[in-house]
């Protein structure tokens, strides 16, 4: 029976990818043939419905772009290209962004010291991480020679290696601990406890972008204007 069970939970997943797929070449045909809006509403439908956002195609995000800056849906604009941008950082992405923040007056997106290590960290971190790794397996090799050798080791070469080590593995860490957050609607509260009693500390209008630093409960933590705030987990998209 538990046999016949999981065939047919096979056949429905099975179904429903076909489905899926079909549902996307039909959404094709119609952006080919100029019916964008209809095209537009299946992506946006296909994008809300799929459980890793980091899996759907980046055509389908251009096209939804494209789309809501047509509608002059900046913040929606934003979003998809901000999720275009977290999968491949490209300098014409973030040129497009910045035009579009630029021209609703729109806080969050300059690029400051640490979005720009972060970035570059993003581009090049699997050759940065080989390095990193390689060098730290070269050090540990030789300390552990003259350890057997019993050789004299300095205090000194020892307390680098670990620091060394932890300066690696925050950098391992560094791509999922940073996540930005673009405000959905207008106004958006953010406030200073993670309570809807807390009181105001700044009001956000829509399209705006946050630096999200933790979560608890339905709020997401937030760094603006130097203070740690709380914003509605509802009231903004999540990237990354």
């Amino acid at each position: 029976m538990k046999r016949y069970i999981f065939i047919l939970l096979l056949l429905g997943l099975n179904l429903m990818a076909q489905s899926k797929g079909t549902d996307l070449k039909y959404a094709d045909s119609l952006f080919k043939h100029g019916r964008q809006n209809e095209a537009s509403l299946i992506y946006e439908k296909y994008i809300a419905q799929a459980p890793n956002k980091d899996l759907v195609p980046l055509p389908i995000y251009y096209k939804v772009a494209y789309m809501s800056e047509k509608r002059n849906d900046y913040a929606k604009a934003l979003y998809y290209l901000s999720l275009i941008y977290n999968r491949q950082p490209k300098q014409v992405v973030m040129n497009k962004i910045n035009e579009i923040a630029s021209a609703n007056a729109l806080q969050g997106f300059e690029v400051d010291d640490f979005s720009f290590v972060f970035l570059f960290f993003r581009n090049y971190s699997i050759y940065l991480t080989l390095f990193l790794l390689s060098a730290g397996i070269y050090t540990c090799v030789v300390l552990w020679q003259k350890y057997r050798q019993n050789e004299p080791i300095r205090n000194r070469h020892k307390w680098v290696l670990v620091a060394y080590l932890m300066a690696l593995l925050l950098l391992l860490n560094l791509p999922s601990s940073y996540q930005i957050a673009i405000v959905n609607k207008s106004p958006v509260y953010m406030r200073e406890m993670p309570s809807s009693a807390a009181p105001v500390k700044w009001t956000i209008t829509k399209g705006n972008k946050l630096v999200i630093i933790g979560e608890e409960d339905e709020w997401w933590q937030i760094w603006w204007e130097q203070k740690t705030l709380y914003v509605r987990k509802l009231d903004v998209w999540k990237i990354g």
